[in-house]
């Protein structure tokens, strides 16, 4: 009984730990997968011995023991760590691992068409391609955006038509335009941003991929207009780390010194640098007046000019925040090309 109450433990703290090493920018994907294994084989070991005995197992102990056909984790199950949706779409990433892996992904498509909004990432995640204009499905932003990060463009006519049969001032018509925008029919990106953020439904992942793929005027026409709203203001920050273009470096050493914007400004600034690179730079005040006088053309991701090599290099290595813009610019470049989440279980391969 004690074994199973401290290995109880233990993969509680490890899913907590994993929730905020994906977020750490000194958290490379190896460090994250070795975490991941970590965490896996503790679940294991605690799924082969005997648990029924004494304290009764929290509920989504007990569903990720239960069979695949148990009835669906409730979101309520994971409040328990510090970030109930995320925990909730981790376990649930180990729960339907095997299945996916395997092929046999009928119940799995069940758990996601059953499970609402917050199961579109987990096909996502396996690598499902379900079609949200499925007459038993409701169409929502979340289900749009699973259909273009997985580079649906065989749905992309049926899309267009969808949009253009909503009302003008229906909310999913900016998530259609944005869907569209990522299975290659661009569009202005300063204006998808605007319509998101009057939502409050610009998310981390879309702004990277919408300033990835804007020229460096209208990036600057999505910063300043982020920045013009204090509820936006850490997007703002974020985007000039998305960016690439190093002029914002200066002002992000600047507003690292602000206790309040510190994380956020730093994580941008090893956006462009680098992790180690950026921590020197903020050490160092000779050398952040150096680098105001340096010309800055070509942008750059993680301390080098982004290119193909770039990409693959940041792919194998960088965090998770990095290795996602690289999986930003590749899918810009090849729409066909899936667009992986880097915060999946072992890392997106």
């Amino acid at each position: 009984m004690l074994q199973a109450e401290n290995l109880q433990q233990q993969a509680h703290l490890l899913i907590n730990q994993r929730l905020q090493l994906v977020q750490n920018r000194y958290t490379g994907v190896v460090q994250l997968r070795k975490h991941d294994y970590q965490l896996l084989d503790c679940l294991k070991l605690l799924s082969a011995i005997n648990t029924t005995a004494g304290k009764t197992l929290p509920r989504w102990l007990q569903w990720l023991q239960a069979p695949a056909s148990a009835a669906a984790l409730n979101i309520n199950d994971t409040a328990c760590f510090i970030q109930p949706e995320q925990a909730w779409l981790l376990l649930s990433q180990i729960k339907w691992h095997p299945y996916s892996a395997a092929g046999d992904i009928t119940l799995l498509q069940q758990q996601v068409l059953a499970g609402g909004d917050i199961a579109w990432p987990l096909a996502s995640y396996a690598g499902l391609k379900l079609n949200p204009f499925r007459a038993d499905t409701a169409l929502s932003s979340a289900a749009l955006w699973h259909l273009a990060v997985s580079a649906q463009i065989n749905l992309l006519a049926e899309l267009i038509t969808v949009r253009r049969a909503l009302a003008a001032d229906h909310p999913l018509v900016v998530h259609c335009m944005l869907a569209e925008y990522v299975l290659g029919q661009r569009t202005q990106e300063d204006v998808l941003v605007s319509q998101l953020s009057a939502q409050q439904e610009l998310t981390t992942q879309a702004l990277m991929l919408l300033i990835a793929g804007a020229s460096d005027a209208v990036q600057a026409k999505i910063i300043n207009q982020l920045a013009g709203n204090a509820a936006t203001m850490t997007y703002a920050i974020a985007a000039m780390g998305y960016s690439g273009q190093l002029k914002f470096v200066p002002l992000l050493a600047e507003l690292a010194q602000q206790d309040e914007l510190n994380d956020i400004a730093t994580d941008a600034l090893a956006m462009l640098l680098g992790a180690i690179e950026s921590d020197s730079l903020l050490s160092d005040q000779a050398a952040q007046a150096q680098f105001q006088l340096k010309p800055h053309c070509a942008r750059q991701l993680a301390g080098a000019s982004i290119n193909d090599l770039q990409l693959s290099a940041v792919w194998r290595c960088g965090n998770a925040q990095q290795r996602q813009l690289a999986a930003c610019y590749r899918s810009l470049a090849t729409p066909a090309t899936e667009l992986l989440a880097t915060d999946m279980l072992l890392g997106a391969g």
